[in-house]
Parts: structure tokens; sequence; C-alpha cells
């Protein structure tokens, strides 16, 4: 607000010197006015005077010189009421003028042609009041005295400070006008400086809110830190139960793969065992035929001998029913050892799959295993557990393989592989 009304003040005081500069142009001197210069000896008649007072109604006066020196002066209305006076014309007429200007004997308000008419009318208007309207002697160098009317002062000064006012009326309105443009500016100036406080709050408010954001990604990136510290701690105890777990899945995969083997060994041995069962049960089975022919031979021998072989006969009854329960039970034999040929099959074929699972997990085992080594011989080559949370990222950053870049997901798949295999096929 200060600044304004400096400012302000130093636009008036540049119009008041543009007016100053305006009025100084108009700096006319008493010499540029209209002025009478009737001048006459001292020893002129009175009559001489009258009658040229009588036919020049423009004389102001008339001025009293003798030889180029300034005697005196008698003004036209002072000469006129003068010769008004009774007796004054038959008096005064016949005598010289110089007799009228020892009566009249007024002070005379002598100024140079270059005074200022405003310092001219101050001091005309300063005379006496019976003086005042006195005209005014003129004194130029080289020249004659002259003479000018109080009237054509005045308005001569009136004029000058009609133009004066009206300078100073239009300066004044293009001061208003400035003035008024400048009160807008202000205006705006204030709304702007209102919308910059509004901006500016706005800005602090972001400031803040960045300061915030700012905080909480400290507190964030600590907190990665620490997890990063905690991640390494729990990859380094991973690694290392990662690696017994491997161990300890390798060696029962491969125990199971040797029992495995073993059952087969087993299942084909019995095979073979089955096999000889087999070759025995044929044999039963023909010796029980035969048997059975014989007691038939038999049986009709005894026969056709009549009663010589009657206890024959009901051996060899006996023997025939022995023979029907050999061959019967030589059938179940044979079905027994078809059951068993078959749950023995079955259990190969599932031992032959368990062999396959198993070596397929050796093969995902030694897969996970060297993607693991190879991971922590990346990762623990760069990152201890008092890295940040930048330098984990370089070290991500820095490796660009797809090998590498899928390590991780290597070992997540392969951990995810075996575990159900291994839980399903053993």
């Amino acid at each position: 607000m200060q600044s304004f009304t400096n400012y302000v003040n130093g636009l008036v005081g540049i119009f008041m010197e543009d007016i100053q500069q305006q009025i100084a142009v108009m700096d006319y001197r008493v010499s540029d006015l209209p002025y009478t210069d009737y001048c006459v000896d001292p020893s002129t008649p009175g009559k001489e005077v009258w009658t040229r007072m009588q036919e020049d109604a423009e004389i102001s006066g008339v001025i009293v010189v003798r030889e180029d020196q300034l005697v005196g002066m008698i003004s036209r209305r002072r000469f006129l009421e003068r010769m008004s006076r009774p007796y004054s014309l038959e008096i005064y007429l016949k005598r010289p003028i110089e007799a009228i200007l020892e009566v009249e004997n007024v002070p005379v308000l002598e100024v140079p042609a270059d005074a200022r008419i405003d310092e001219v009318v101050t001091a005309a208007l300063n005379r006496p009041l019976e003086l005042v309207y006195e005209p005014v002697v003129v004194i130029s160098p080289d020249q004659l005295p002259r003479l000018i009317d109080l009237h054509v002062l005045l308005l001569a000064q009136s004029q000058m400070l009609a133009a004066s006012n009206a300078i100073i009326q239009q300066k004044t309105a293009e001061l208003q006008s400035s003035l008024d443009r400048l009160t807008e500016e202000q205006n705006k100036v204030r709304e702007y400086t209102r919308l910059l406080e509004i901006k500016q709050m706005e800005s602090k408010q972001r400031n803040d809110l960045l300061q915030a954001q700012q905080a909480e990604l400290t507190r964030k990136t600590r907190e990665i830190e620490e997890f990063n510290k905690r991640f390494v701690r729990i990859g380094q105890l991973l690694s290392l139960e990662g690696k017994k777990a491997f161990q300890a899945t390798f060696t029962g995969v491969n125990s199971i793969c040797n029992t495995t083997e073993q059952i087969i060994s087993a299942g084909q041995a019995l095979e073979k065992e089955l096999e000889a069962v087999d070759n025995a049960t044929k044999i039963i089975e023909d010796v029980s035929k035969q048997v059975r022919h014989l007691a038939v031979q038999a049986a009709v021998i005894a026969n056709q001998s009549g009663g010589q072989f009657a206890g024959f006969g009901y051996i060899t009854s006996e023997i025939g029913k022995l023979v029907s329960q050999t061959f019967e039970a030589s059938s179940q034999v044979n079905r027994i050892a078809s059951r068993f040929r078959s749950k023995i099959q079955e259990n190969n074929a599932a031992a032959r799959s368990t062999a396959e699972t198993a070596r397929s997990l050796i093969q995902k085992v030694q897969r996970a295993e060297a993607a693991l080594a190879e991971l922590e011989q990346v990762v623990g080559a760069a990152i201890d557990p008092t890295s940040s949370a930048e330098a984990v990222q370089a070290v991500i950053r820095s490796d660009n393989s797809p090998e590498a870049a899928t390590r991780l997901q290597l070992v997540a798949d392969e951990a995810t592989a075996l575990q159900p295999e291994s839980v399903d096929d053993v």
C-alpha cells in the first residue's frame, strides 16, 4: 500500500511538472500587451492634449517626457476629471501640460518591459486605492515609455489564468483517468495477489503433502530395508534348509528307487515260483487223470470178476473220490496262483510307475538344487543383511539375462512340482 501511495505521489508530481512547463510556455511579458505611447514635452499646450484626447478614445493617458526622460504621467481619467471642473478649460487649455502635471502630482508605477504580467498586476493592485486604476508606465531601453491600462493587465492575467485553468483541468482529467486506470490495475493486482495467495496456500498444502509423503516414503524405505534384511536372512535360512530338504528328498527318492527295484525283483522271483507251482499243478492233474483212469479200469475188472474183488471196488471208489478232491484242490491252487500272478503284475506295474516318478523327482530336485545354488551365488555375492533396498534393486537390474530373471521362479516351480508328486507317489 505504501508503494502504491508513493507511485501516486510520483504520478501527481509528474503531472504538476507538465502543468508548470505548459504554463511556463505562456509566460507573457508586459511588452506583449497592447499599449499607448502618446508622449509630449512638458511645454506642450493643454489644448493640444485635450484635442487629442477628444479625437482618440483609445489613449490611456499622456506621458510627459523631457529629452527622453520620464517626467510624469497623467491618466485619461484624471485629465478628463480635471478638465471637467469649472473654469478648468479656460485655465489649462492655454497653459502647458506641465501645469496640470504639477497640480495632479500622481506617483507613477514604472515597470521594465520584460516584467511578468502577474508581477505587474500584483504591484498595481498593491498601490493605494486612489491609484489602483492608474495606468502602468512600461520602460524599454532605446524606446519611449508606454502606457498599459489596468484593465488590459487584468484581462491578460484573466486569459492566462483561464488558459492555466484549462491546462490544469485537462491535466486533472488526465490525472484522474490515469488514477482510475491505476485504481483498476490496483484492483487487478489485488485480485492477482489474492489468487497468488490462494496459489501459495495450495502450493504450501502440496508441499506439506509432499513432505508427508516423503516422510511416509522414508518410513516405507526403512521398512523395506528391514524387510530386505529379513528377506536375506530368510533366504540364507531357506538356502540352508532347502539344501537339507533337497538332500533328504534325494536320499528318500533313491531309497524309494532301491526299494522299488527290490519289489520288482521279488515280483519276478514270485512269478518264477508261480510258474513252478503251475508246473506241479499240471503234473498233479496228469497224475490224477491217470489214477482216475486206473481206478476206472480197476472197477471194470472188479465188476467182471464177480465177488472175488468185492472189497477192491470200495477201494476203487475211495480212490475216485480222492482223485476228485485232488483235482478240485489243484483247480483251487490254479485259481489262487492266477489271482496271485495278477496281483504281482499290478504290483510290478505300480513299482515301475513309482520308479519312473522317483527318477523324475530326482531330475527335478537336481534342477531345483542347481537353480538355488546359482541364485544363492548371484544374490549372496552382492547382498548382505545390511544392504539397502537400492542395493537389492541394483543387483536385480545388474543381470538382464533371461536365466537370471527366472531363477527364483524356477526354484518356486520346482518346489511346487516336488511337493504334490512326492506325497502322492510315496
